[in-house]
């Protein structure tokens, strides 16, 4: 699963438009999809993730 997705962010606060790649379990988001070669800033895997709070929603680019 694969697609934009807006992410929030602090040191240019506000809403920043990434590529977000869902495989095998982790979570990996990219600059654009034509940076996925380049590989990810950042990764989250989701077997090990606890939400412990959900913020209200927030304005952002639909």
């Amino acid at each position: 699963v694969e697609g934009v997705q807006y992410k929030w962010a602090n040191y240019l606060p506000g809403w920043q438009p990434l590529w977000f790649v869902l495989n095998n379990g982790t979570l990996s988001y990219y600059d654009s999809q034509d940076d996925v070669c380049k590989g990810s800033r950042g990764r989250i895997k989701m077997a090990v993730c606890e939400i412990k709070q959900v913020h209200s929603i927030q304005e952002h680019p639909s």
